[in-house]
């Protein structure tokens, strides 16, 4: 009973956190629309014979972001204007990683018209404005950390941690991932001591841990990358006393969109799992890996999904399959509130063990 109290506290606390970070998004949105509305800066001819009038926000990936008055944030692909017409200095980086300085941004005909009357094909714009490490300089570092915590004291006495890290490193040329995840849980029974006496005593219930790196070189299209992964955990309860793998895997970004993004993976890993009673055992399999992630509502809302699946060449029965769902949301100051839920499935468990773990997760942790 307490436990289902505490998950109903949680829900609430989630759902006030959305409805204040919907709440923020929404009064920040109104509040930046007048700026751009007071200074029409660019012009915007598309080829269906439509005009836009705004100030014009990024370009990246073939598209142009802009802020309107009436529509609020639109984007558009760069091949389907016609004419622009903004008087905004701005900086380009080419696919050629040649930085322009303009001082007004034309673009006709598909064609960006230079200061000195040259012309740039708009496929061969990178991106706006970039960023330090967009220009091939250091590396651009994103990444979380959350915890979820359960104390029930009653008729049900538990203590529970869990954490979960993530770090990106991402530059022109290559990308670092680290991601960890800890869980510790034990219940409080009472025992006899030797004088016959009851006295409380904590009872590990799951205790495991989980460590995985990633490193992507980025080819001559960046959408196509080469990688190793390298990953350890351990699981008391499903008596994996270490279990590792480590394998190269060739990978492609299908997708790039700032709010949309989609990677997959396919390669070779190499499998070895030392069991604390049950016989040792190791296989070479193939690895495919999913990577996904969307933004709703201005960024408010984001909803996330990843797939780990190693099959066994030599046992398909003795697969691993690992998927993750979930939804992250802003709180203020750089926390964030996040619901997931989760499923694992170990075809190679010991003897007497579950194959399935499923878990639903409630988080709350601070972003960078």
């Amino acid at each position: 009973m307490l436990e289902y109290r505490f998950l109903g506290r949680i829900h609430r606390i989630l759902a006030i956190g959305l409805l204040l970070a919907l709440t923020t998004g929404a009064v920040l949105a109104d509040s930046d629309l007048p700026e751009a509305a007071g200074v029409a800066s660019a012009k915007i001819e598309l080829a269906d014979g439509s005009v836009i009038l705004g100030e014009v926000l990024d370009i990246s990936d073939g598209r142009v972001w802009v802020a309107t008055e009436f529509m609020g944030d639109v984007d558009m692909p760069l091949s389907a204007i016609s004419r622009l017409q903004s008087d905004q200095s701005i900086d380009l980086l080419t696919t050629d990683k040649e930085s322009l300085a303009l001082s007004s941004l034309r673009v006709v005909n598909g064609e960006v018209v230079l200061d000195n009357d040259h012309r740039l094909s708009i496929d061969e714009v990178d991106v706006a404005n970039p960023e330090e490490w967009e220009t091939g300089k250091g590396y651009h570092i994103t990444g979380r950390v959350t915890s979820a915590f359960e104390f029930n004291r009653g008729n049900t006495d538990t203590d529970q941690l869990n954490l979960d890290l993530e770090t990106i490193l991402e530059s022109r040329r290559d990308r670092i991932t680290v991601r960890a995840d800890y869980e510790d849980t034990s219940s409080i029974v009472e025992v006899l001591d030797d004088s016959g006496a009851a006295v409380s005593q904590s009872q590990p219930t799951a205790d495991n841990w989980q460590v995985v790196g990633k490193y992507d070189y980025f080819l001559e299209d960046p959408r196509n990358y080469l990688g190793v992964n390298l990953g350890f955990s351990h699981d008391q309860f499903a008596d994996i006393d270490r279990r590792s793998y480590i394998g190269p895997y060739f990978g492609r970004k299908l997708l790039t969109r700032e709010d949309l993004k989609f990677d997959a993976e396919l390669g070779v890993s190499y499998v070895d799992t030392d069991f604390l009673t049950s016989e040792d055992d190791s296989y070479t399999g193939i690895n495919l890996n999913l990577t996904g992630e969307t933004q709703l509502f201005d960024g408010a809302l984001k909803l996330y999904f990843r797939q780990v699946n190693i099959l066994n060449l030599s046992s398909m029965e003795q697969s691993i399959y690992r998927t993750t769902v979930g939804m992250r949301f802003p709180l203020l100051f750089g926390l964030e509130a996040a619901a997931e839920a989760s499923a694992d499935y170990d075809g190679g468990a010991a003897e007497g063990k579950d194959k399935l773990d499923e878990a639903l997760k409630f988080r709350v942790g601070y972003t960078w």
